[in-house]
């Protein structure tokens, strides 16, 4: 496996690692058509994408070049909704897709976020069809699309193989919280926590409703359990609790033999503290990224909110869930 060339805009500035640092957001260069965009009542930027809540830099364009995008077996998408620890999941990828068993020695790139393709985005460094047909295999690519939505068009007439991680909503709700909160790519929002909690339960933030997200994916995996399925279901929950059960899990669903000591060098370096720390994976090369991490665990939602809100969202969740079979620890 050689070394992606991936391309970058011309006067990037670098990063403090020696490679190109992402410029802010603004509607000028990453929106494609800003007459597109929307601004709520409360000030929050976002645009419609086949009737989904988007943020300004999931363009038209970037959304078609996703969906018309020709896939191939080696090829590996990781699926979430925001804030469910799919940066965690891709940095996983990396490692066991990696051609080196020195972990220190991997060569996609130079940046963990170098090391992946982001389709839908007009944003961090998007790619032609072009670069996307001359990068190497295996392409791992990211997303943050519902199923019906998803790279490469319907997942079912796919090459590629999916994974998706899900996350305990009530977490996933607060850390996109305090994600969203005053970034250039919202039009700088800052809603009080009562306003963004009713704004997530009605699938009025950006990539829509959780519930539906999370779901379409689920439902998807199980219709297609089997012979030939190429969607692996994922939970942070389960990640976190049992991080070598899973990524052995993850290593057989893409036919990746994995040694012991590979298995333990990997979670050696998924440690959240070691990511958080490493600027390969601590993402300090995009701008406002800053603070990309916050906690990792599991419950953190009960910092947030009240008794009330607690009951309130649980009932809704029991409503939503209901007979899907799909369930996550809440602390």
């Amino acid at each position: 496996m050689s070394t992606n060339g991936f391309q970058t805009h011309s006067g990037s500035p670098k990063s403090t690692n020696g490679g190109p640092r992402v410029l802010e957001y603004t509607d000028e260069q990453h929106a494609e058509d800003a007459s597109q965009l929307i601004i709520s009542a409360h000030g929050y930027k976002h645009r419609l994408v086949d009737g989904v809540v988007m943020p300004p830099y999931i363009t038209p364009s970037r959304y078609h070049l996703s969906r018309t995008l020709s896939t191939k077996p080696t090829d590996v998408c990781f699926v979430s909704y925001p804030k469910s620890g799919s940066t965690w999941l891709s940095y996983i990828l990396v490692l066991l897709t990696s051609p080196s068993n020195d972990l220190n020695n991997y060569s996609r790139g130079d940046t963990l976020r170098n090391s992946l393709h982001w389709v839908e985005s007009s944003w961090t460094y998007p790619r032609s069809r072009e670069d996307l047909d001359m990068a190497a295999d295996p392409r791992i690519f990211k997303s943050h699309m519902p199923y019906s939505m998803a790279l490469g068009g319907d997942p079912a007439t796919q090459a590629c193989r999916y994974v998706y991680i899900a996350r305990n909503p009530k977490d996933v709700c607060v850390s996109y919280y305090r994600f969203e909160s005053g970034k250039s790519w919202s039009g700088f929002f800052q809603p009080d926590w009562e306003l963004w909690l009713s704004m997530f339960c009605r699938g009025e933030v950006q990539r829509g409703d959780w519930f539906e997200h999370a779901l379409s994916w689920w439902r998807a995996s199980r219709d297609r359990n089997g012979p030939g399925d190429n969607i692996l279901f994922l939970t942070f929950e389960d990640l976190k609790r049992d991080t070598a059960g899973q990524i052995e899990r993850i290593a057989a669903f893409l036919n990746i033999e994995v040694t012991k000591e590979r298995l333990e060098g990997v979670v050696r370096k998924i440690g959240f503290e070691e990511m958080q720390k490493t600027s390969f994976s601590g993402l300090k090369d995009v701008k406002e990224f800053n603070e990309f991490f916050r906690k990792g665990e599991i419950g953190s939602w009960k910092d947030q909110f009240t008794v009330r809100q607690a009951e309130a969202f649980d009932r809704l969740y029991a409503k939503r869930m209901e007979g899907s079979g799909l369930d996550f620890v809440s602390e």
